[in-house]
Protein backbone atom coordinates (compact mmCIF):
# COMPACT_ATOMS: atom_id res chain seq x y z
CA UNK A 1 0.00 0.00 0.00
CA UNK A 2 1.68 3.45 -1.23
CA UNK A 3 0.73 6.11 1.67
CA UNK A 4 0.56 9.72 0.03
CA UNK A 5 1.96 12.22 2.71
CA UNK A 6 1.34 16.13 1.64
CA UNK A 7 4.69 17.72 1.52
CA UNK A 8 5.24 21.34 2.74
CA UNK A 9 7.48 23.05 1.12
CA UNK A 10 8.63 26.46 2.27
CA UNK A 11 7.16 29.26 0.38
CA UNK A 12 9.46 31.15 -1.32
CA UNK A 13 9.11 35.35 -1.17
CA UNK A 14 9.73 37.23 -4.34
CA UNK A 15 13.01 38.96 -4.54
CA UNK A 16 12.24 42.50 -3.54
CA UNK A 17 13.79 45.80 -3.57
CA UNK A 18 12.90 48.90 -2.44
CA UNK A 19 12.00 52.07 -5.08
CA UNK A 20 11.68 55.69 -3.63
CA UNK A 21 10.19 58.35 -5.39
CA UNK A 22 10.43 61.90 -4.43
CA UNK A 23 7.19 63.92 -6.41
CA UNK A 24 8.47 68.44 -5.73
CA UNK A 25 7.38 71.71 -6.80
CA UNK A 26 8.67 75.01 -6.44
CA UNK A 27 11.65 76.74 -6.63
CA UNK A 28 15.23 75.14 -8.30
CA UNK A 29 13.13 71.31 -8.24
CA UNK A 30 12.72 71.88 -12.01
CA UNK A 31 16.82 71.05 -12.49
CA UNK A 32 15.78 67.38 -10.98
CA UNK A 33 13.04 66.94 -13.15
CA UNK A 34 12.69 63.61 -15.01
CA UNK A 35 13.85 63.99 -18.45
CA UNK A 36 15.37 67.75 -17.32
CA UNK A 37 19.15 67.63 -18.98
CA UNK A 38 20.46 70.31 -19.21
CA UNK A 39 18.89 71.79 -16.52
CA UNK A 40 16.61 74.35 -17.09
CA UNK A 41 18.03 78.05 -17.49
CA UNK A 42 15.06 80.04 -16.33
CA UNK A 43 15.87 80.88 -12.62
CA UNK A 44 14.57 79.60 -10.17
CA UNK A 45 13.90 76.65 -12.50
CA UNK A 46 10.36 75.68 -10.98
CA UNK A 47 7.72 73.45 -11.51
CA UNK A 48 4.44 74.70 -11.34
CA UNK A 49 2.78 71.45 -11.20
CA UNK A 50 3.73 68.55 -9.11
CA UNK A 51 6.19 66.46 -10.89
CA UNK A 52 8.58 63.21 -10.23
CA UNK A 53 12.65 64.51 -9.51
CA UNK A 54 15.21 62.33 -10.40
CA UNK A 55 18.02 61.97 -7.27
CA UNK A 56 21.49 60.23 -7.52
CA UNK A 57 20.24 57.00 -5.09
CA UNK A 58 20.85 53.39 -5.21
CA UNK A 59 18.06 50.57 -5.51
CA UNK A 60 18.83 50.01 -2.13
CA UNK A 61 18.25 53.24 -1.00
CA UNK A 62 15.20 53.93 1.31
CA UNK A 63 13.89 57.82 1.95
CA UNK A 64 13.83 58.28 5.91
CA UNK A 65 13.09 62.16 6.33
CA UNK A 66 12.43 65.37 3.83
CA UNK A 67 13.00 69.40 4.88
CA UNK A 68 12.16 72.22 2.89
CA UNK A 69 12.37 76.09 4.58
CA UNK A 70 12.45 79.57 2.79
CA UNK A 71 14.39 78.56 -0.49
CA UNK A 72 16.34 76.02 0.80
CA UNK A 73 15.22 72.00 0.89
CA UNK A 74 16.86 68.46 2.49
CA UNK A 75 16.33 64.95 1.48
CA UNK A 76 17.44 62.28 4.06
CA UNK A 77 18.56 58.73 2.41
CA UNK A 78 20.22 55.27 3.67
CA UNK A 79 20.41 51.62 2.53
CA UNK A 80 18.66 50.05 5.22
CA UNK A 81 18.87 46.72 3.50
CA UNK A 82 21.31 45.58 6.20
CA UNK A 83 19.93 46.84 9.31
CA UNK A 84 19.99 50.15 10.69
CA UNK A 85 22.06 52.45 8.73
CA UNK A 86 25.57 53.89 10.61
CA UNK A 87 25.35 56.54 8.27
CA UNK A 88 22.61 58.83 6.22
CA UNK A 89 23.28 60.55 3.19
CA UNK A 90 21.85 64.08 2.91
CA UNK A 91 21.24 65.61 -0.29
CA UNK A 92 20.39 69.63 -0.29
CA UNK A 93 19.50 72.12 -2.94
CA UNK A 94 18.42 75.65 -2.82
CA UNK A 95 20.04 78.59 -1.30
CA UNK A 96 23.46 77.87 0.56
CA UNK A 97 24.65 81.43 1.79
CA UNK A 98 24.72 80.15 5.37
CA UNK A 99 25.35 76.78 5.49
CA UNK A 100 21.86 76.24 5.83
CA UNK A 101 22.30 72.67 3.26
CA UNK A 102 24.59 71.06 6.03
CA UNK A 103 28.05 71.64 3.32
CA UNK A 104 29.92 74.80 2.06
CA UNK A 105 29.57 74.86 -1.10
CA UNK A 106 29.58 77.65 -3.62
CA UNK A 107 27.14 75.20 -6.20
CA UNK A 108 24.14 77.23 -7.67
CA UNK A 109 20.99 76.85 -6.39
CA UNK A 110 19.91 74.04 -8.80
CA UNK A 111 23.01 72.03 -7.97
CA UNK A 112 22.65 69.25 -5.34
CA UNK A 113 25.13 69.42 -2.29
CA UNK A 114 25.86 66.42 -0.33
CA UNK A 115 27.05 65.38 3.10
CA UNK A 116 26.74 62.76 5.47
CA UNK A 117 25.66 62.51 9.27
CA UNK A 118 26.15 59.41 11.49
CA UNK A 119 22.96 57.19 11.65
CA UNK A 120 19.64 57.51 10.59
CA UNK A 121 17.92 60.86 10.09
CA UNK A 122 14.93 60.61 11.82
CA UNK A 123 13.41 63.91 11.08
CA UNK A 124 14.16 67.25 9.10
CA UNK A 125 13.28 70.44 9.71
CA UNK A 126 14.26 73.98 7.80
CA UNK A 127 13.69 77.63 8.67
CA UNK A 128 14.47 80.84 6.82
CA UNK A 129 18.26 80.13 6.45
CA UNK A 130 19.15 76.66 9.44
CA UNK A 131 18.18 73.43 8.78
CA UNK A 132 18.09 70.88 12.36
CA UNK A 133 17.70 67.30 12.34
CA UNK A 134 16.86 64.36 14.77
CA UNK A 135 19.44 61.30 14.33
CA UNK A 136 19.68 58.23 15.94
CA UNK A 137 22.37 55.60 15.88
CA UNK A 138 22.71 52.24 16.82
CA UNK A 139 24.63 52.56 19.30
CA UNK A 140 22.33 55.24 21.04
CA UNK A 141 19.61 52.50 21.12
CA UNK A 142 16.30 55.09 21.84
CA UNK A 143 18.39 57.66 22.23
CA UNK A 144 18.55 60.60 20.07
CA UNK A 145 20.53 63.55 18.92
CA UNK A 146 19.82 67.00 17.41
CA UNK A 147 21.79 68.48 14.91
CA UNK A 148 22.16 71.71 13.31
CA UNK A 149 23.38 74.27 11.21
CA UNK A 150 23.63 77.53 9.05
CA UNK A 151 22.34 81.16 10.35
CA UNK A 152 22.66 81.65 14.07
CA UNK A 153 22.72 85.51 14.27
CA UNK A 154 20.28 84.89 16.84
CA UNK A 155 21.54 81.48 18.59
CA UNK A 156 18.94 79.40 16.39
CA UNK A 157 21.36 76.44 16.14
CA UNK A 158 21.47 75.95 19.83
CA UNK A 159 25.16 77.18 20.44
CA UNK A 160 27.46 79.93 20.31
CA UNK A 161 29.79 80.31 17.31
CA UNK A 162 32.80 82.95 16.28
CA UNK A 163 30.46 83.72 13.14
CA UNK A 164 26.86 84.25 12.34
CA UNK A 165 26.50 80.82 10.83
CA UNK A 166 27.71 77.32 10.95
CA UNK A 167 27.88 75.26 7.59
CA UNK A 168 28.80 72.02 9.07
CA UNK A 169 26.43 69.44 11.13
CA UNK A 170 27.33 69.66 14.61
CA UNK A 171 25.22 68.29 17.45
CA UNK A 172 23.23 70.17 20.60
CA UNK A 173 25.16 69.38 23.32
CA UNK A 174 23.25 71.64 25.64
CA UNK A 175 20.28 69.30 25.24
CA UNK A 176 21.93 66.32 26.85
CA UNK A 177 22.36 68.43 30.15
CA UNK A 178 18.48 69.23 30.27
CA UNK A 179 17.35 65.61 29.40
CA UNK A 180 16.26 63.47 32.26
CA UNK A 181 17.64 59.90 31.85
CA UNK A 182 15.33 58.16 29.83
CA UNK A 183 14.11 61.79 28.34
CA UNK A 184 15.22 62.41 24.22
CA UNK A 185 13.87 64.21 21.49
CA UNK A 186 11.27 63.29 20.00
CA UNK A 187 10.53 65.91 17.39
CA UNK A 188 12.06 69.51 16.27
CA UNK A 189 11.05 72.26 14.41
CA UNK A 190 12.34 75.27 12.80
CA UNK A 191 10.80 78.92 12.69
CA UNK A 192 11.98 81.29 10.60
CA UNK A 193 15.14 82.10 12.94
CA UNK A 194 14.42 79.56 16.24
CA UNK A 195 14.39 76.14 16.91
CA UNK A 196 12.03 74.00 18.70
CA UNK A 197 12.29 70.42 20.47
CA UNK A 198 9.76 68.09 21.82
CA UNK A 199 10.62 65.58 24.35
CA UNK A 200 9.72 62.23 25.15
CA UNK A 201 8.21 63.93 28.50
CA UNK A 202 6.33 66.10 26.50
CA UNK A 203 8.75 69.02 27.58
CA UNK A 204 9.24 71.43 24.83
CA UNK A 205 13.03 73.46 24.79
CA UNK A 206 13.59 76.38 22.52
CA UNK A 207 16.60 78.69 20.99
CA UNK A 208 17.36 81.27 18.73
CA UNK A 209 15.24 84.47 18.00
CA UNK A 210 12.58 85.55 21.22
CA UNK A 211 12.12 88.96 20.04
CA UNK A 212 7.34 87.96 19.71
CA UNK A 213 7.68 85.66 22.28
CA UNK A 214 7.94 82.57 20.37
CA UNK A 215 10.61 80.61 22.97
CA UNK A 216 7.95 81.02 25.14
CA UNK A 217 10.28 81.95 27.45
CA UNK A 218 8.10 83.41 30.01
CA UNK A 219 6.39 86.65 31.10
CA UNK A 220 8.18 89.98 29.83
CA UNK A 221 11.12 87.65 28.19
CA UNK A 222 11.46 88.33 24.49
CA UNK A 223 15.21 88.09 24.31
CA UNK A 224 17.55 85.88 22.02
CA UNK A 225 18.60 82.81 23.59
CA UNK A 226 21.77 80.24 22.11
CA UNK A 227 21.01 78.23 24.90
CA UNK A 228 17.78 75.91 24.71
CA UNK A 229 15.05 77.42 27.18
CA UNK A 230 12.22 75.41 28.62
CA UNK A 231 8.92 76.38 27.16
CA UNK A 232 7.33 78.14 30.43
CA UNK A 233 3.61 77.26 31.30
CA UNK A 234 2.63 74.47 29.19
CA UNK A 235 0.20 72.98 32.68
CA UNK A 236 0.78 68.80 30.70
CA UNK A 237 2.69 67.05 28.90
CA UNK A 238 3.03 68.05 24.99
CA UNK A 239 2.43 65.57 21.83
CA UNK A 240 2.92 67.75 18.94
CA UNK A 241 4.39 70.86 18.01
CA UNK A 242 4.84 72.89 14.98
CA UNK A 243 6.12 76.35 14.09
CA UNK A 244 6.95 77.41 10.40
CA UNK A 245 7.47 81.51 10.83
CA UNK A 246 7.41 83.29 14.42
CA UNK A 247 4.66 81.74 16.65
CA UNK A 248 4.10 78.21 17.61
CA UNK A 249 1.36 75.67 17.85
CA UNK A 250 1.29 72.69 20.09
CA UNK A 251 -0.89 69.87 21.52
CA UNK A 252 -1.14 68.54 25.15
CA UNK A 253 -1.95 64.89 26.47
CA UNK A 254 -5.53 66.23 26.95
CA UNK A 255 -6.12 67.31 23.42
CA UNK A 256 -5.96 70.99 23.90
CA UNK A 257 -4.50 73.39 21.72
CA UNK A 258 -1.49 75.75 22.85
CA UNK A 259 -0.20 79.18 21.14
CA UNK A 260 2.57 81.36 22.09
CA UNK A 261 4.73 83.99 19.53
CA UNK A 262 3.66 86.68 17.48
CA UNK A 263 0.00 86.97 16.94
CA UNK A 264 -0.75 90.45 15.50
CA UNK A 265 -2.99 88.54 12.84
CA UNK A 266 -5.53 87.27 15.20
CA UNK A 267 -4.22 83.29 14.46
CA UNK A 268 -3.63 83.11 18.16
CA UNK A 269 -7.23 81.43 18.16
CA UNK A 270 -8.31 83.48 21.22
CA UNK A 271 -10.66 85.82 19.53
CA UNK A 272 -8.78 89.02 20.27
CA UNK A 273 -5.72 90.23 18.13
CA UNK A 274 -2.58 89.93 20.47
CA UNK A 275 0.57 91.80 19.26
CA UNK A 276 2.92 89.17 21.13
CA UNK A 277 2.05 85.50 23.11
CA UNK A 278 4.78 85.77 25.76
CA UNK A 279 3.48 82.41 27.60
CA UNK A 280 1.54 79.38 25.98
CA UNK A 281 -2.11 80.25 25.93
CA UNK A 282 -4.97 77.80 25.44
CA UNK A 283 -6.96 78.57 21.93
CA UNK A 284 -10.53 78.91 22.21
CA UNK A 285 -11.38 75.51 19.67
CA UNK A 286 -14.58 73.94 20.97
CA UNK A 287 -14.10 71.01 19.18
CA UNK A 288 -12.07 68.49 21.05
CA UNK A 289 -9.93 66.84 20.94
CA UNK A 290 -7.36 68.34 18.95
CA UNK A 291 -5.17 65.86 16.81
CA UNK A 292 -3.21 67.49 14.07
CA UNK A 293 -1.97 71.34 13.50
CA UNK A 294 0.10 73.39 11.22
CA UNK A 295 1.51 77.00 12.22
CA UNK A 296 2.15 79.04 9.28
CA UNK A 297 2.43 82.83 8.88
CA UNK A 298 -0.47 85.01 9.13
CA UNK A 299 -2.69 81.68 9.90
CA UNK A 300 -2.93 78.45 12.29
CA UNK A 301 -4.67 74.98 11.16
CA UNK A 302 -6.06 72.40 13.65
CA UNK A 303 -7.80 69.26 13.04
CA UNK A 304 -10.13 68.93 15.88
CA UNK A 305 -13.52 66.78 17.05
CA UNK A 306 -14.30 63.24 16.30
CA UNK A 307 -15.28 63.89 12.47
CA UNK A 308 -11.83 65.23 12.20
CA UNK A 309 -12.53 68.58 11.09
CA UNK A 310 -10.08 71.67 9.76
CA UNK A 311 -10.61 74.76 11.71
CA UNK A 312 -8.50 78.07 10.79
CA UNK A 313 -7.58 81.12 12.56
CA UNK A 314 -5.93 84.32 10.97
CA UNK A 315 -5.98 86.34 7.99
CA UNK A 316 -5.20 85.83 4.02
CA UNK A 317 -5.82 83.15 1.99
CA UNK A 318 -8.04 80.67 4.88
CA UNK A 319 -9.20 78.19 3.04
CA UNK A 320 -12.29 79.94 3.21
CA UNK A 321 -12.61 81.57 -0.14
CA UNK A 322 -12.01 85.06 -1.38
CA UNK A 323 -14.89 86.75 0.45
CA UNK A 324 -13.22 85.69 3.84
CA UNK A 325 -9.79 86.84 4.95
CA UNK A 326 -9.79 87.40 8.23
CA UNK A 327 -11.41 85.81 11.75
CA UNK A 328 -10.74 86.03 15.11
CA UNK A 329 -12.22 83.27 15.77
CA UNK A 330 -11.80 79.33 14.78
CA UNK A 331 -13.65 78.50 11.38
CA UNK A 332 -14.41 75.12 9.82
CA UNK A 333 -12.99 74.21 6.14
CA UNK A 334 -16.28 72.08 5.22
CA UNK A 335 -15.24 71.93 1.78
CA UNK A 336 -12.39 69.31 2.65
CA UNK A 337 -14.40 66.85 5.35
CA UNK A 338 -12.30 65.02 7.19
CA UNK A 339 -8.87 65.49 7.25
CA UNK A 340 -5.92 63.18 8.28
CA UNK A 341 -2.79 65.69 8.20
CA UNK A 342 -1.84 69.68 7.84
CA UNK A 343 1.32 71.44 6.86
CA UNK A 344 1.44 75.03 6.51
CA UNK A 345 4.14 77.61 6.09
CA UNK A 346 4.54 81.68 5.86
CA UNK A 347 1.00 81.62 3.43
CA UNK A 348 0.27 78.95 2.23
CA UNK A 349 -0.96 75.33 3.14
CA UNK A 350 -1.45 71.51 2.55
CA UNK A 351 -4.11 69.35 3.55
CA UNK A 352 -4.40 65.65 3.47
CA UNK A 353 -8.14 64.43 2.91
CA UNK A 354 -9.81 61.15 4.08
CA UNK A 355 -8.91 59.72 0.99
CA UNK A 356 -5.92 60.33 0.67
CA UNK A 357 -5.94 63.30 -1.86
CA UNK A 358 -3.63 66.08 -1.16
CA UNK A 359 -5.18 69.86 -1.45
CA UNK A 360 -3.16 73.46 -1.92
CA UNK A 361 -4.13 76.89 -1.37
CA UNK A 362 -2.56 80.31 -0.63
CA UNK A 363 -0.95 83.46 -1.50
CA UNK A 364 1.35 84.47 -4.78
CA UNK A 365 0.87 81.38 -6.83
CA UNK A 366 4.34 82.09 -8.48
CA UNK A 367 7.52 80.09 -9.42
CA UNK A 368 5.00 77.03 -9.18
CA UNK A 369 4.81 77.35 -4.76
CA UNK A 370 1.03 76.40 -4.69
CA UNK A 371 1.58 73.24 -6.93
CA UNK A 372 -1.55 74.49 -8.69
CA UNK A 373 -0.62 75.74 -12.25
CA UNK A 374 -4.48 75.23 -13.36
CA UNK A 375 -8.25 75.27 -11.74
CA UNK A 376 -8.55 71.52 -11.56
CA UNK A 377 -12.40 71.53 -11.45
CA UNK A 378 -12.42 73.29 -14.81
CA UNK A 379 -9.09 73.37 -16.57
CA UNK A 380 -8.78 77.00 -16.56
CA UNK A 381 -5.65 79.15 -15.24
CA UNK A 382 -5.69 79.83 -11.80
CA UNK A 383 -5.18 83.41 -9.86
CA UNK A 384 -2.02 85.10 -8.18
CA UNK A 385 -4.06 83.70 -4.99
CA UNK A 386 -6.12 80.54 -4.23
CA UNK A 387 -8.37 81.00 -1.66
CA UNK A 388 -9.97 77.75 -1.12
CA UNK A 389 -8.67 74.08 -1.52
CA UNK A 390 -7.91 72.91 -5.06
CA UNK A 391 -6.61 69.20 -5.42
CA UNK A 392 -3.33 68.42 -6.38
CA UNK A 393 -2.96 66.06 -9.46
CA UNK A 394 -0.70 63.47 -7.40
CA UNK A 395 -1.94 59.79 -6.93
CA UNK A 396 -2.50 58.97 -3.27
CA UNK A 397 -0.35 55.71 -3.67
CA UNK A 398 2.57 58.39 -4.13
CA UNK A 399 2.13 60.12 -0.88
CA UNK A 400 3.54 58.97 2.60
CA UNK A 401 2.24 61.69 5.22
CA UNK A 402 5.17 61.27 7.08
CA UNK A 403 7.38 62.17 4.16
CA UNK A 404 5.89 65.24 3.49
CA UNK A 405 7.67 68.82 3.30
CA UNK A 406 6.58 72.31 2.48
CA UNK A 407 8.62 75.29 2.53
CA UNK A 408 8.34 78.66 1.19
CA UNK A 409 8.69 78.11 -2.34
CA UNK A 410 9.57 74.12 -2.00
CA UNK A 411 7.34 71.45 -1.82
CA UNK A 412 8.79 67.68 -1.47
CA UNK A 413 6.48 64.12 -0.61
CA UNK A 414 8.87 60.95 -1.11
CA UNK A 415 7.34 57.45 -1.30
CA UNK A 416 9.00 54.09 -0.54
CA UNK A 417 7.43 51.29 -2.39
CA UNK A 418 8.22 48.31 -2.54
CA UNK A 419 8.75 46.68 -5.96
CA UNK A 420 9.10 43.00 -6.65
CA UNK A 421 11.81 41.83 -9.35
Amino acid sequence: MITLARLHLPRLRPHTRTLATVTAWGAYVGAFADGASPPPRLEPASLDVPAKITLPLTDSARIHAVGAGVRHALIAAADSSGGPPTHTQLLGFGLNRRGQLGAASTAPPTALVQSLVPGRVVQIACGREHSALLTRSPAQGRRTTVMTCGANAHGQLGYATAEPFGDLWRPVEALDGLMLADEAAAKVQCGLDHTLVLTTHGRVFAMGWGADGQLGAGPGLTGDSADPVLVHGLPHPVIDISASTDFALAIDATGALYYWGNAEYGQAMTGARIDQVLVPTRAHLAPAPVVAIAAAGTLALAVAGADRSLYVCGYGALGLGPERTATLEPLCIAALGAVSRVWATTDRCLALDADGRLHSWGLANAAGRLGLATDTARGDPLPANVFAPQPLPIDPGDIDPDLVALGNDIALIAKNHTVAE
